[in-house]
């Protein structure tokens, strides 16, 4: 969770020195976090309702820079899963206001790294960015060296997005999800690794997986109700 919350907690939305933390901040990080967890559950309607809490509880102080951190944390999600659809939650709030380290963030997710300072960046991602132009396995060891699951999830979906990536990245994003128990994240790797194709056997076993991933998201039948 430290991508998450690393600004929220160090920043604009941390309480003051000395002081209680006010109760939008305990609501606001309580629904970002439910909100992380049902996402990459994909759990999509309780995902929903938990984001529009956080966002809520945020909006309530009417500071637009903290609002863009919330929709950039959505934004930061929706790479981890592959989903690149475009951040306008965070690019219309930032066009009135924003952080030094969102914008930095920002840029960072949507793979555009040239001139971007990595000290604004959350610590976990500087040796990312110093592998650029690196060959690919030293890519593949800087990802591996976040310890952070969802971090690490979010760096390997921004080499795919900059296509800087291999079968090694995919296995790793894989096995990150899986070992999480990420659903949503979990079925779109793999659905990009059968992309990538193989021998009869690999393509199997890759279905056989999204199968059980696919059939594990379906609702519980209800049971049969006897007649009295």
């Amino acid at each position: 969770m430290k991508i998450i919350f690393i600004l929220i907690l160090s920043g604009l939305l941390s309480a003051c020195a000395g002081q209680s933390a006010p109760d939008w901040q305990y609501d606001a990080q309580s629904a970002a976090e439910r909100y992380t967890q049902h996402y990459l559950a994909g759990d999509v309607r309780l995902a929903e309702t938990s984001f529009h809490q956080a966002r809520s509880a945020v909006a309530a102080t009417g500071e637009v820079a903290a609002v863009g951190h919330i929709e950039l944390l959505r934004c930061g999600l929706h790479v981890a899963a592959l989903d690149f659809t475009p951040c306008t939650g965070y690019t219309e709030l930032a066009a009135i206001n924003t952080t030094p380290a969102d914008h930095a963030y920002a840029r960072f997710i949507s793979g555009d790294w040239k001139g971007i300072d990595a000290q604004l960046l959350p610590a976990q991602y500087v040796s990312l960015i110093a592998s650029e132009g690196q060959p690919q396995v030293s890519i593949n060891r800087s990802i591996t060296a976040i310890e952070d699951p969802v971090s690490r999830l979010v760096a390997s979906g921004i080499m795919i997005r900059r296509a800087q990536f291999d079968t090694a990245t995919l296995q790793g994003a894989i096995d990150t999800a899986s070992k999480q128990g990420w659903r949503r994240p979990l079925l779109t790797y793999l659905g990009l690794q059968e992309k990538q194709g193989g021998d009869p056997a690999t393509l199997a076993a890759i279905a056989a997986r999204i199968r059980l991933v696919e059939e594990s998201m379906q609702p519980a039948a209800q049971p049969a109700v006897t007649p009295k």
